[in-house]
């Protein structure tokens, strides 16, 4: 069941705002077939694209989408065994910053796109009832393992609303 947004943490609830009352396996089924046309849509002189001077490259957005899903897949799976410790935030900007995503072909990022999301489901399909309402905390915020796959839909659908909108 999609978290009442007033226990998601302010930064992150415009991520849960981008998903829906669908089950959230079905949203994640549902997010991994939008990107992945959309990726089947593109040369590489077009993902090579940034709107803006400053902004992204398509290609640099599909690799930060990919790293945001790791890191937060890898906190989902240390709540859900019960990591007691604080987990580190990433700084998204120093991730692509040293991606080299540029030196990529969209069919490698496309693989790597569906290889990570593979393993997301099929991670988040093993959790039980429990570890999904486990809680943790990343730098000064809680999270449970449910808020962290809602993000990580919702992440994607984010970051597919700025594609259409200003890439495609």
């Amino acid at each position: 069941m999609k978290p009442d947004l007033n226990t998601v943490p302010e930064f992150y609830r415009g991520y849960v705002e981008c998903t829906n009352q669908t089950p959230l396996m079905e949203q994640f089924n549902q997010s991994t077939h939008q990107l992945s046309l959309i990726m089947d849509g593109l040369n590489e002189e077009t993902a090579d694209y940034s709107y803006l001077e400053g902004k992204w490259s398509l290609k640099e957005l599909f690799l930060h989408i990919i790293d945001a899903e790791r890191v937060f897949s890898y906190r989902a799976l240390c709540i859900s065994r019960g990591e007691r410790q604080n987990l580190p935030s990433m700084d998204q900007d120093e991730y692509v910053m040293r991606s080299e995503a540029s030196s990529r072909k969209i069919e490698s990022l496309k693989r790597e796109f569906l290889s990570v999301r593979e393993s997301t489901i099929l991670m988040f399909s093993s959790f039980s009832e429990e570890q999904w309402q486990s809680k943790g905390w990343v730098g000064p915020f809680e999270f449970t393992v449910s808020m962290l796959g809602y993000i990580i839909v919702g992440h994607l659908n984010h970051h597919v609303n700025i594609i259409e909108s200003r890439y495609i």
